[in-house]
């Protein structure tokens, strides 16, 4: 897959089918994301459902934009807010990442589409690429 607009339709599509079917996913993305870095869930002891509502919306929309990946784009500030200002780890987003996949791949089970799994799998390469470079 080589197309960026193929990608983001097919993580479009994706979340759509798992709104339709189990509907909110990020307490389920959080609750997973805790168990895989337990770091993390210190760190985000103190925020509420609103607050990791919002946080989980901004990464959604690293998933659905080209834009935010680009020079000086949101990703740059969510690198630069998060891990100089909280501490974030390159491995807290690698854990969020894996456990957005592992809540979408068990939810959704028989629903789960092989090209779905090899964008969000470049999505993700892509947009660590840029975390580990910061």
């Amino acid at each position: 897959m080589t197309d960026a607009l193929d990608e983001i339709a097919l993580i479009s599509d994706s979340l759509e089918c798992y709104a339709e079917h189990h509907g909110d996913m990020a307490p389920r993305v959080y609750k997973r994301f805790f168990e895989l870095n337990p770091e993390a869930a210190a760190l985000m002891e103190y925020s509420d459902e609103y607050m990791r509502g919002r946080m989980f919306a901004s990464i959604i929309e690293l998933f659905l934009s080209d834009e935010h990946l680009e020079p000086g784009g949101y990703l740059t500030w969510e690198l630069e807010n998060h891990i100089k200002a909280y501490s974030a780890t390159t491995a807290m987003y690698e854990s969020l990442f894996q456990s957005m996949r592992n809540v979408l791949d068990n939810d959704l089970g028989a629903d789960w589409r092989s090209e779905w799994q090899e964008a969000w799998a470049s999505r993700i390469d892509r947009i660590m690429e840029q975390v580990k470079q910061f």
